[in-house]
């Protein structure tokens, strides 16, 4: 259930993308648009935030000079998105995508994560062997991130598969 608190955080976003269409600094618009989708995630108006993904997505692509590591969160977050919607293959798509990313930047929390996401979709699917290894490859890389956060994940992740 949505609070208070969410829908202040999407006016807040709200605010921030309006400034930012008028500025003219488009990387800055997609980090925006990305965090408004996020509100809208966090208030589960989920019909809202896909937009807002696809069009920071579409602006980080679109531009040489972005950020790798926040393409990679732009996708992150649509993945995340079409996983709880039940677009099993697309969030499968996207997470791989996003793993490759976090893999090419060696951010640990970033393959962790994905890593764990994809160990849970495969399981989904049935494919035991490849869900093991990608749950493998979370656990050391959540090990080298050394986040409480990550590694409870990891755990979480872990026992959901295992039961």
């Amino acid at each position: 259930m949505a609070t208070i608190g969410n829908y202040a955080y999407v006016l807040k976003c709200k605010i921030a993308v309006a400034s930012l269409r008028k500025a003219h600094d488009p990387l800055r618009l997609a980090h925006a648009v990305r965090h408004l989708g996020d509100a809208y995630y966090y208030a589960r108006r989920w019909s809202l935030a896909e937009p807002c993904y696809l069009e920071a997505l579409s602006i980080y692509r679109s531009h040489e000079n972005r950020r790798p590591l926040d393409l990679a969160n732009a996708i992150r977050s649509l993945a995340v998105l079409k996983d709880e919607v039940g677009t099993a293959e697309e969030a499968q798509r996207l997470w791989q995508e996003a793993h490759d990313l976090y893999v090419s930047l060696d951010a640990s929390a970033g393959i962790a994560e994905s890593a764990a996401r994809l160990a849970l979709l495969t399981w989904r699917h049935g494919d035991l062997h490849r869900s093991g290894e990608w749950l493998s490859e979370a656990a050391a890389a959540a090990e080298a991130a050394d986040d409480p956060e990550t590694l409870q994940y990891i755990r979480e992740v872990k026992a959901q598969i295992e039961n």
